[in-house]
């Protein structure tokens, strides 16, 4: 599934509370209101409050959520007052679509458009559109290197605009041959972090790393193409419990066609999840291995090189905590399911998934992936509605301390 910024509370909120304001049912849909007060930990953000009015739409035939309309408005001591509206959409078990927008009182602010169809042209085709436009003045840099010093960090705004189209071709039922667009321009501005590492103010990225931008500008725009192959034997692309994904993907970006610097990118990746209890498929094991390559010159932007860190990587460490060239990434959960109830007109499942990863990043191609590996290890709790919605807490230990992430979308 693909959302916005603040949704995993939300759903998380969904499990727990247990308590409808009011629910009416008209046209073949179950509509339910559920006011919902908002805790979110971010390693980055820090600690937001506010408060959520969702309205569930829920089919009454098969018992699956069908629309999302999720506005709140929140505060954060860096980002002010935050108010925000959210759409998802599920119309088929194929196709969904967010709108999502939000403007703080301070700089942050994001705008985003999400589309995806798996099933077109009678199942043959594929496409995914992505739009977004994104403020955020708590992003982070320690430095290239694995062995980056936490003493390092420091703060910066990334202005960033992306745009992608990724349509695709099933060559087999299991197999898919995809094409993606990517055009990006990401404008580093001063940050408004008060406090990091023991120092106030939190140093801007560019005066504590002098020319670590291009021929001395503070942005960079790129024209990239990628070509992907794919097999896909999972049964669910959103939440699997079984099943197969490996990737093999090319993608370029070139002066000569606009860009500020040229790069060649390629990589693998490979996921399986294999239930322990194929009837009641619970627990899952789920696994996933990854290398990634970035070929490029020294004056290819940190935020177009591989990194670890945040939601998606290495849990136990802040969003892109580690940056260089190439990396080396292993994962590994279990997730379990611990209840499951009918909850607002849907079946709904609470999961709880201690994990272990272990990667790091490297300068060259033929440095070694597995010589200096950071580890982490935790506990995910995860709401699910399915076949499509999850929104999850996930807790990390590292070297560095506990880290909380909140978020929506299986981390892979």
């Amino acid at each position: 599934m693909s959302g916005s910024r603040g949704m995993g509370p939300v759903l998380i909120a969904l499990a727990t509370l247990g308590q409808v304001a009011g629910a009416s049912a008209e046209s073949g849909y179950t509509r339910s209101y559920i006011p919902i007060p908002e805790v979110i930990v971010d390693p980055n953000e820090g600690n937001t409050f506010g408060l959520m009015g969702v309205v569930l739409l829920v089919d009454k035939a098969s018992e699956e959520i069908r629309y999302i309309f999720a506005p709140d408005i929140r505060y954060n001591e860096t980002k002010g007052v935050f108010p925000t509206f959210r759409l998802f959409g599920f119309p088929s078990d194929t196709r969904e679509y967010s709108v999502a927008a939000g403007k703080s009182t301070t700089r942050d602010e994001f705008y985003k458009l999400h589309f995806e169809d798996w099933a077109l042209w009678d199942e043959r085709l594929f496409f995914v559109g992505h739009a977004e436009f994104d403020r955020d003045s708590t992003q982070r840099f320690w430095g290239f290197g694995n062995d980056s010093r936490e003493s390092n960090e420091t703060n910066y705004t990334g202005a960033d605009v992306e745009v992608t189209a990724t349509p695709g071709i099933w060559l087999l039922p299991s197999v898919h041959l995809s094409y993606q667009m990517r055009i990006r321009y990401l404008e580093v501005q001063k940050g408004q972090v008060d406090r990091c590492e023991g120092q106030s103010p939190c140093p801007f990225t560019l005066t504590s790393f002098p020319g670590l931008v291009a021929t001395d500008q503070d942005d960079g725009f790129f024209w990239a193409h990628l070509l992907a192959i794919s097999y896909d034997s999972r049964d669910s692309l959103d939440l699997p419990t079984e099943g197969l994904l490996g990737r093999l993907y090319l993608e370029a970006a070139d002066r000569q066609l606009g860009s500020s610097t040229s790069f060649v990118k390629f990589g693998l990746e490979g996921k399986t999840f294999i239930p322990f209890r194929a009837a009641a498929k619970n627990p899952v094991l789920a696994l996933r291995a990854a290398l990634d390559y970035v070929s490029g010159s020294r004056d290819t932007p940190f935020w177009e090189r591989s990194s670890l860190g945040g939601k998606r990587s290495l849990r136990g460490f802040g969003s892109d905590r580690f940056i260089d060239f190439n990396r080396s990434l292993v994962s590994a959960e279990l997730r379990t399911r611990v209840y499951q109830r009918q909850l607002f007109g849907t079946h709904v499942e609470l999961e709880l998934a201690p994990f272990l990863e272990t990667g790091q990043v490297f300068p060259d191609v033929t440095s070694s992936p597995v010589d200096d590996l950071h580890f982490v290890f935790g506990l995910g709790t995860r709401f699910l509605a399915r076949p499509k919605v999850i929104a999850f807490v996930d807790m990390g230990m590292a070297d560095e301390g506990l880290k909380v992430f909140t978020g929506i979308d299986y981390p892979f």
